[in-house]
């Protein structure tokens, strides 16, 4: 009896290292140290693509599951192909489910032609509800949508849901008489000295948001209502993805009524895409009090125009709270003609439970703090 276990363990052995090695590759799962996450961004570096390295650890050390979702495949001691994701809390039907955001996706060129980003996004999907991930969402490019949609059986639902705001007219007419396909996404930030306050018509006070605290989760708990499906915007989350990412600079105001606050907005100016370039990254606001969300959106178009902003851009689904209050705060679904880039919404689920909510794009909320490069 003794030897049949003994032979049983060297086969489960045997196995476990036949399903890590494919073809000549290791494929095996990081641990998110200083040497790896240095090794992580020299292989983008290597292949034009500048990591930084706090940004790597604010991703893969800092996020707020305290876990990290990257995998190798590895050559001997070189990196051959890197598939990571960020841990989440997502928001389902009223539940805190850990999930995933689909990040990164490398193959070095010595090793291209074999399958690597597939292999290793299996095993990452294979492994994801042990390690208590409930699914993975994100907005594959239209290189890498086809191996997302059609190899990884992910579900799309369509492209990213961008609405724009004109702003700086005969920037349209040079990027329409400029019809090369653009190749450059690298930007800047944009600073400028932002007002300490500012008084709406109704006597409301709109001002800086030092830190989000308890009275923006009230907010947050009575907008999310409406939401079965997002990432978990609480004042957690709003702390760690608008103050604590590292090389990125966000301006973050809420409007008080009566010295209570009512709405937030996050916006950011960058120079990008051959411009100056606005990004709503977020507006919440308790959706009783609607015109605390246009008065935020008047402020900040404000700013934009202040600043000679070419154009404005934000992420939002037609069915959110907050669509109207876009649309009526001159902001228009972005034509395909004008994008810069084709980016689709997709995600994979683990849990079968939750298969019926999640594939149902009305039950979904979207904004550009989904963005892992805004």
């Amino acid at each position: 009896m003794q030897g049949y276990k003994g032979n049983l363990t060297r086969l489960l052995q045997y196995e476990i290292m036949m399903q890590n090695q494919h073809s000549g590759y290791d494929i095996i799962k990081g641990i998110a140290d200083d040497k790896e996450l240095e090794n992580y961004r020299v292989c983008f570096q290597k292949h034009g693509t500048d990591r930084d390295i706090e940004n790597l650890y604010w991703i893969h050390r800092h996020n707020l599951v305290k876990a990290n979702e990257i995998y190798y495949a590895m050559h001997g001691q070189t990196i051959a192909a890197i598939y990571t994701a960020l841990p989440v809390y997502f928001r389902i039907n009223g539940q805190l489910i850990q999930s995933m955001q689909s990040i990164d996706t490398i193959t070095d060129e010595d090793h291209r032609g074999k399958g690597l980003f597939t292999i290793l996004a299996n095993r990452l999907f294979d492994e994801a509800l042990a390690n208590g991930f409930a699914l993975i969402y994100g907005f594959p490019n239209e290189n890498s949508a086809p191996g997302f949609f059609k190899k990884l059986k992910w579900n799309s639902f369509g492209e990213a849901p961008f609405l724009i705001k004109p702003i700086n007219y005969f920037y349209f007419v040079k990027k329409f008489l400029n019809r090369n396909k653009q190749k450059d996404f690298s930007s800047t930030n944009y600073l400028f000295n932002a007002p300490l306050s500012y008084s709406t018509n109704d006597h409301s006070i709109i001002k800086p948001i030092q830190a989000f605290e308890s009275d923006y989760e009230a907010i947050w708990q009575k907008a999310s209502m409406s939401m079965h499906v997002c990432v978990d915007r609480s004042a957690a989350y709003m702390n760690w993805r608008f103050i604590q990412k590292p090389a990125e600079h966000y301006y973050r105001y809420g409007i008080y009524i009566q010295d209570e606050l009512a709405g937030v907005v996050v916006f950011s100016i960058k120079n990008k895409h051959d411009g100056l370039i606005g990004y709503i990254m977020e507006l919440i606001y308790d959706p009783s009090k609607p015109a605390a969300g246009k008065a935020l959106m008047a402020f900040a178009n404000r700013m934009f125009k202040k600043q000679q902003v070419d154009v404005v851009l934000t992420w939002c689904l037609p069915h959110s709270f907050n669509y109207t209050c876009y649309r009526s705060s001159g902001y228009y679904v972005l034509p395909e003609k004008l994008r810069p880039q084709k980016l689709y919404l997709g995600a994979r689920v683990f849990d079968e439970k939750l298969q019926s909510t999640v594939k149902d794009i009305r039950n979904w909320y979207i904004s550009y703090s989904d963005s892992d490069t805004a």
